[in-house]
């Protein structure tokens, strides 16, 4: 076996220094590698994977792994975030959805979750009466197709007349067919507050919340006419209303006394009425008998029912039963 030739000391010394100079910088890039060696999560599209990396950014990582991101992909967290061991860095692919709102239709791309970050992610604000169609918080998919209506609600005063009535008062004054205003009507008013609901702009419905009367109406009051005019035999009788009553004849042979009810003395001209229809002493005019005034009663004699004196019972047994129209005259 050869010899092998001893090391001179000087030598020896230069290759002692030459492997520890190796050696520390061997440990220096161990080091260094393990501290620059990173492993992280990494989910694409909802597949998840452990990836090792020497990037220091999400944005090296997505390149290290060939991730290209189109418009709209988001990153989480953002792609010039400093990568750290045990992370998890998402990506999510934005879809296309379809979004009406304001009366207008468009199409979008987005990679939010839920339609409510969808809505925020595209400028969307969504007041706390809008109707959102699916909800808020439904997630969202390809193709989804997304309504917002605004809704909006005002307070509104509204003045509304309140009409007046009409009282009518017979006048036997009046000529029948006329009517004088005795006192003008005037509408009232009230104060209406109306919670009005606007959908994209548009009135859809109204709701009255309270209301008061500022001002009550008036009443119209109106004197109508009952004064009519009728001649009989040349002369010219004024009354003020009509009644048709069923008329009998009674003379002195049927007449319990010779004065009446009304202590008048018992004659042609005097008819037996009953008090609540006809007043005694009220003048009348019976068609078929003449001029007369209410003096007597009778137990018979009941609502519209009237009896006339006459000179002889065969009269009174030719006069019958008949109806007769009875004017109540106007009084002078």
């Amino acid at each position: 076996m050869p010899e092998v030739p001893a090391l001179r000391p000087g030598k020896a010394r230069k290759w002692a220094g030459a492997g520890l100079a190796v050696a520390a910088l061997l440990s220096l890039f161990v080091v260094g590698y393990a501290d620059a060696h990173k492993e992280v999560t990494l989910v694409v599209d909802g597949s998840s994977r452990v990836v090792g990396t020497l990037k220091g950014t999400v944005a090296g990582l997505l390149e290290q792994e060939k991730v290209k991101l189109a418009e709209g992909d988001v990153v989480v967290p953002a792609p010039d975030t400093e990568l750290k061991t045990g992370m998890t860095v998402t990506v999510r692919r934005a879809v296309p959805i379809r979004v009406q709102a304001g009366g207008s239709v468009w199409t979008a791309k987005t990679a939010q979750e839920t339609v409510g970050e969808a809505l925020a992610g595209l400028g969307i604000k969504i007041g706390p009466l809008d109707k959102v169609t699916p909800g808020l918080k439904e997630p969202v998919r390809p193709g989804q197709v997304i309504k917002v209506v605004k809704v909006e609600e005002k307070l509104q005063p509204r003045y509304v007349p309140i009409p007046y009535s009409v009282e009518r008062r017979e006048d036997g004054d009046l000529p029948r067919g006329e009517a004088r205003v005795i006192q003008a009507g005037q509408n009232g008013l009230k104060l209406r507050q109306v919670r009005a609901i606007f959908e994209d702009g548009c009135l859809v419905r109204e709701e009255v919340v309270a209301g008061k009367v500022i001002r009550q109406p008036v009443t119209e009051i109106v004197a109508v006419g009952t004064l009519g005019t009728i001649s009989r035999g040349g002369r010219d009788y004024q009354y003020v209303r009509v009644l048709e009553m069923v008329a009998t004849a009674y003379c002195s042979q049927d007449q319990g006394g010779d004065f009446t009810a009304l202590g008048l003395p018992a004659r042609r001209g005097i008819v037996a009425v009953d008090p609540r229809v006809i007043p005694l002493g009220t003048k009348l005019y019976v068609d078929g008998y003449g001029p007369a005034v209410a003096g007597d009663t009778g137990s018979a004699i009941k609502g519209l029912r009237i009896d006339l004196f006459v000179d002889s019972h065969r009269e009174a047994v030719n006069f019958g039963r008949r109806r007769v129209k009875v004017y109540v005259l106007k009084e002078r």
